[in-house]
């Protein structure tokens, strides 16, 4: 059986779940126990916070986790069962500073250090530096609790290698959308979107994501908007299977949007993920 066969039968496709956040959904990162953290930011307010669900079905694990700098913070990304969070060396720079570690699976501080900055990681071993009078020093610190296992402080060279093996093993967790054109597609695919989008009043670029017979792609349309006001858009996504020339799931994701929102679905594991109205998370399963 082709490892992409369609599931789309004779019916249309509806997301499996969906989770809405506080604030805007402003990032999204997986670990490898199937589990999805993220961070929402409520722009009014200027407040952070973060979220973990069950990538299988949206449970939440927990929410609205905050720390006492509601603003200047965000993930510096997960490893392991862990979530690293970074500060900021003050609100107008934008160099991180400071590694606060969380479980995953409970959202519960393991170990906080303010004046070390996460450099890279691998396993179980985290690697961060320091920027002092005219030297960096590195450290090795065990993920889990905190410790510093190994300082170093004559040479970096060893630490450059093993980021070096760490990076070319690294395995994209997901894949974006790329945008749609004669470099990108093959000619049938983009011939078929734009008879597709034909009439349309489309702005901007149109993304796309197409494994086997199956494709998704979004555009962006101008809504109607005053004129004396500047053009706000509606950002449409849809699934069609080729062969079948099937439109098999449509949605409107994104209403009364100032500017054009990139990256606003993407694939991992067979499941398409969205997010509407910038705070929503969806996930559709398009693919096995």
């Amino acid at each position: 059986m082709n490892l992409f066969s369609s599931l789309f039968g004779s019916g249309n496709l509806s997301p499996e779940w969906s989770y809405t956040a506080s604030g805007i959904v402003w990032r999204l990162l997986f670990t490898a126990r199937g589990r999805i953290v993220g961070e929402s930011r409520d722009q009014e307010k200027k407040t952070a916070s973060f979220f973990c669900l069950d990538e299988e079905s949206g449970r939440c694990l927990w929410q609205d986790l905050r720390v006492d700098e509601a603003w200047w913070v965000g993930m510096e990304g997960v490893q392991e069962d862990t979530l690293l969070l970074h500060g900021f060396s003050s609100p107008d720079m934008p160099e991180h500073r400071g590694i606060r570690a969380y479980d995953v699976e409970t959202g519960n501080l393991l170990w906080r250090n303010d004046e070390a900055t996460c450099w890279f990681g691998t396993g179980a071993r985290l690697f961060a530096y320091r920027d002092l009078f005219e030297r960096r020093v590195g450290y090795e610190i065990d993920l889990r609790s905190g410790e510093v296992k190994t300082t170093y402080d004559q040479s970096l060279q060893e630490l450059h290698e093993i980021r070096r093996r760490a990076a070319a093993d690294y395995v994209p967790e997901v894949t974006l959308p790329e945008i749609l054109n004669e470099e990108s597609a093959e000619p049938s695919t983009v011939a078929f979107v734009k008879r597709v989008t034909k009439g349309k009043d489309v702005a901007g670029n149109i993304e796309f994501i197409q494994q086997d017979d199956v494709i998704a792609f979004n555009y962006h349309v101008r809504a109607q908007a005053a004129k004396t006001q500047p053009p706000v858009f509606e950002n449409h996504l849809f699934v069609y299977e080729l062969s079948r020339d099937k439109r098999v799931f449509s949605e409107i994701i994104g209403r009364a949007l100032k500017a054009q929102v990139p990256d606003a679905f993407f694939l991992r594991k067979g499941k398409l993920f969205y997010i509407k109205d910038q705070t929503t998370l969806k996930a559709l399963r398009v693919w096995k």
